[in-house]
């Protein structure tokens, strides 16, 4: 009310008094109401089906409420699958990030992800479904995978549910926004929120007379709609381009190679960091054991790496990858001693 007054106001015969003006406003808000081109003279007959039907106005708070919801449904997925399936990556990360000053945080997530690895290929497998399934390693994968699935799934959804609950073709709606925007045109005069609309409705009377009106609204409200809907529209646009980039350049980083080069750069870093400390790349057979090295990592291990890296610092990253690199050293010595 503070920007826009009522959110519908209906024009009224004389003989309506405040209550019946009242009334005119609260029947047309629940009822819904109808756009009629200006160009068109008479009001066609009622029982004729209305074109440009406006009836979601009513409901603009809860499309958007509903639309948040879908939003968290991936990250629910995802936060309930992390918990469930051996190691709580969300954890590993908090961890690091409480104790920024000390490598405590650090030594937690290297234990953790170290006895998650060494699990994970002394049972030849993982949980599937609830179930152990031998010689499968990509639970973590197959689900960031859905995951990243359904936010485009989500995005595209959204236009087509869009379609339905606004009652136009709402895929099409921004281009002709923008096509306005640019071209200077009246945003006034538009079917798909108009701000001036027809509303029927009938005054029962003592008998059996019925009294039908036929009164014209104005709706302020779509002035905010229409705004508010075509920033939805470009935003929807931009997140699905954006989710099938990032799905695509993620698929990519899960390739031998270049899973390789993320293993030397961020041991490279290690190198760097810590300059004392003996380097783990100067040996001519530093390419076979990195690549035996991301076979002992599988692409879960892998990804997990990935997103504490992404979510923490190159230097914690390149500590723990360097612990791992150690690790699996020793543990390859110990099975060939073994042998």
């Amino acid at each position: 009310k503070t920007y826009v007054g009522d959110p519908i106001n209906c024009w009224t015969p004389a003989q309506f008094t405040g209550t019946h003006n009242a009334y005119t406003n609260s029947i047309c808000w629940l009822k819904g109401s109808y756009y009629l081109p200006t160009e068109e003279i008479t009001i066609p007959d009622r029982s004729k089906p209305r074109v440009y039907y406006v009836s979601y106005y009513q409901w603009t708070p809860f499309i958007l409420l509903g639309m948040g919801m879908f939003f968290l449904i991936p990250k629910f997925v995802w936060h309930t699958f992390g918990r469930q399936a051996g190691i709580n990556i969300r954890r590993l990360v908090q961890t690091i990030k409480d104790k920024p000053d000390d490598d405590k945080g650090v030594d937690f997530v290297k234990k953790s992800l170290k006895s998650y690895l060494d699990r994970l290929n002394n049972l030849h497998g993982t949980n599937c479904c609830g179930a152990r399934c031998n010689n499968f390693y990509l639970g973590y994968t197959i689900t960031y995978f859905i995951v990243k699935l359904l936010y485009v799934i989500n995005t595209l959804a959204q236009f087509f549910l869009l379609n339905a609950f606004l009652s136009f073709h709402f895929t099409g709606y921004g281009v002709e926004s923008l096509n306005k925007l640019f071209s200077g045109e009246d945003w006034f005069e538009s079917p798909r929120f108009p701000r001036v609309t027809m509303c029927d409705f009938m005054i029962r009377h003592l008998g059996s007379n019925q009294h039908w009106y036929a009164i014209q609204c104005n709706l302020p409200i779509n002035m905010y709609n229409e705004k508010i809907f075509l920033g939805i529209w470009i935003w929807l646009l931009v997140l699905t381009a954006l989710n099938v980039a990032s799905m695509i350049s993620w698929i990519i980083s899960l390739s031998g190679s270049r899973r390789l080069s993320t293993t030397e750069k961020y041991l490279h870093v290690s190198e760097v960091a810590s300059p004392e400390s003996e380097p783990l790349l100067h040996t001519t057979e530093k390419n076979r054991r990195a690549y035996d090295f991301t076979e002992y990592m599988h692409l879960d291990g892998f990804l997990i790496f990935k997103i504490i890296a992404h979510n923490t610092d190159e230097v914690a990253a390149g500590q723990i990858i360097r612990h791992l690199y150690r690790n699996f050293e020793s543990l390859n010595r110990n099975h060939m001693s073994n042998v």
